[in-house]
């Protein structure tokens, strides 16, 4: 068992596999999308894991100031059969002997009183109905938030007291590296800005307001997203 890290430390450079390319280089990852937001979440057949990663996907565009990349403990063949090169607009990290998960002392808990938070509570439920089976040993993998610089040194470390404890979609990670002041700057083209005679008709723009940085929880009827796979819950047998 490895240690859980800290903002100022490193993370050491390795080779992962994704669902479509094996011995990938972590240290271009960093090199050519960095700031990265690196999510550690449990297996891809999970229903909250499953979630996030149909969410992420839906608002990768609203993440303008870095990139993220998902990792999750599953066996990359396994998930080929579903999951190919332009299926996320983000890089799916596999690990499916928690190597990563274990260098970071990344917690499991039994119990869902220990891992359930509210939206994770609706989550399994809709899961449950559609078929769901939860695993007999009753582990769950808590999750991991990390923002990492070129270099791989850690920015953000924030370990998830909760199975759902992990930006909430790609508009918090953006806000995340805005109040980190970490996030790349958008070109803006002088044609796309209007001017405001009255400053009471301008729009909110997102970041120009005082932030407080938090997890905040979306709207829990807008949770399931399965139908983004045609099967939610078979990659992993």
């Amino acid at each position: 068992m490895g240690k859980q890290i800290k903002a100022g430390e490193k993370l050491p450079f390795f080779k992962y596999d994704t669902p479509y390319s094996a011995a990938n280089s972590f240290r271009q990852l960093l090199a050519e999308h960095a700031p990265l937001v690196l999510v550690f979440m449990s297996n891809f057949g999970h229903p909250i894991t499953r979630t996030f990663v149909g969410r992420y996907a839906a608002t990768y565009d609203e993440l303008t100031g870095g990139s993220l990349a998902l990792v999750v403990r599953s066996r990359a063949d396994r998930l080929a059969r579903s999951v190919g090169p332009d299926t996320l607009p983000y890089p799916l990290l596999c690990d499916a002997d928690g190597v990563l998960y274990d260098l970071l002392d990344i917690p499991t808990r039994s119990g869902a009183l220990s891992t359930y938070s509210l939206e994770a509570w609706q989550i399994m439920r809709d899961a449950k109905r559609r078929g769901y089976h939860s695993p007999a040993n009753g582990q769950q993998q808590l999750p991991l938030t990390l923002v990492l610089d070129k270099d791989g040194t850690v920015l953000f470390s924030h370990y998830g007291a909760s199975l759902t404890d992990v930006p909430a979609d790609c508009g918090a990670a953006q806000s995340l590296l805005e109040d980190l002041d970490v996030a790349k700057p958008v070109d803006v083209d002088d044609a796309d800005v209007t001017i405001y005679a009255d400053p009471g008709a301008a729009p909110d723009i997102p970041g120009l307001t005082p932030h407080v940085h938090e997890y905040a929880q979306p709207h829990l009827g807008e949770t399931g997203v399965f139908s983004v796979f045609d099967d939610a819950y078979k990659d992993e047998e």
